[in-house]
């Protein structure tokens, strides 16, 4: 299907390529790809503004995205011919799974890909740890981020369940966001990661 002929609120899950990976791999465009996912649709001038680089530069990232399927033009919301406006392809990007495995091929740029989202990961981890500490001392009056940790019993099934649930209510809170974009509020770009970990996942355990 046509990701245009799909209805806004339809996911399917679209397991990542070489080309896409290859294409994920530079910081800017990961930074181009979250914006858009978050605004839903944007020129590459309002975002050039927001990520503060040069316009000439995000649209050579964004056509590199746009070649690798990750993020598309969007003519129907355009002012007129000479118009552009970009949004993210719609639907679950994966890394690959048992039921749709990524290619051999793609191996060595798929481990560098994931090590460096990692990185990403655990940056951001520390810098809300960081923040936690000041916010909790009355240091930092700012929310600015937001760590939740629970415990589950569950099995396998139910664990899809959880996680369809979760990404349910975020995209309800994105579409409420899109809704009130013009409400005058302070809007910033959250970022949210959801992990879960098996209590036997390799490397957890401690001694």
């Amino acid at each position: 299907m046509d990701p245009k002929e799909r209805n806004s609120t339809e996911e399917t899950t679209i397991t990542m390529t070489s080309s896409m990976l290859k294409a994920m791999a530079n910081p800017l465009r990961r930074r181009i790809v979250a914006t858009l996912s978050a605004t839903d649709s944007a020129r590459a001038t309002d975002l050039a503004e927001r990520l503060d680089v040069p316009a000439n530069s995000l649209s050579f990232h964004l056509r590199v995205l746009a070649s690798a399927g990750i993020v598309e033009e969007a003519p129907e919301l355009a002012r007129d011919r000479r118009d552009r406006v970009w949004r993210a392809v719609r639907g679950r990007f994966s890394v690959g799974s048992p039921e749709a495995p990524s290619s051999a091929d793609d191996a060595l740029v798929l481990k560098t890909y994931v090590g460096q989202q990692g990185q990403e990961l655990v940056r951001q981890l520390q810098a809300v740890l960081d923040w936690g500490n000041a916010y909790a001392t009355g240091n930092e009056p700012d929310m600015r981020g937001v760590l939740d940790l629970s415990n589950l019993m569950l099995n396998a099934d139910e664990v899809k369940v959880l996680e369809n649930r979760i990404m349910d209510v975020v995209g309800e809170a994105k579409r409420e966001s899109l809704r009130n974009a013009d409400d005058g509020s302070d809007r910033r770009l959250w970022h949210l990661t959801t992990m879960m970990a098996r209590e036997d996942l390799p490397g957890l355990a401690q001694d």
